[in-house]
């Protein structure tokens, strides 16, 4: 399997999990004692991962998809937790 095929199946997998997110933040919330700024909050995030779902199935694309998929993982991961810490 080439490096283009592996990113393209974890965008799948990524893209998969952040529709079964969003199932879970549309119907799970609504029972919950969720507020509102909570509600919003997993909201937008979980609009940031089809986000980035999207962003690693454009970087299947490229010529070297492994590199990308790896600076985007480590940017992605700093940035939520660096949002995590502002919390």
């Amino acid at each position: 399997m080439n490096a283009a095929s592996l990113v393209q199946r974890v965008a799948g997998i990524s893209g998969a999990l952040a529709i079964a997110a969003g199932a879970y933040g549309a119907h799970g919330f609504r029972h919950s004692e969720a507020s509102d700024y909570q509600r919003e909050l997993y909201d937008t995030a979980n609009k940031y991962h089809i986000y980035h779902s999207l962003a690693l199935l454009g970087a299947a694309r490229c010529r070297k998809p492994a590199l990308v998929n790896t600076f985007y993982h480590h940017s992605y991961i700093n940035i939520n937790i660096s949002k995590l810490e502002s919390v």
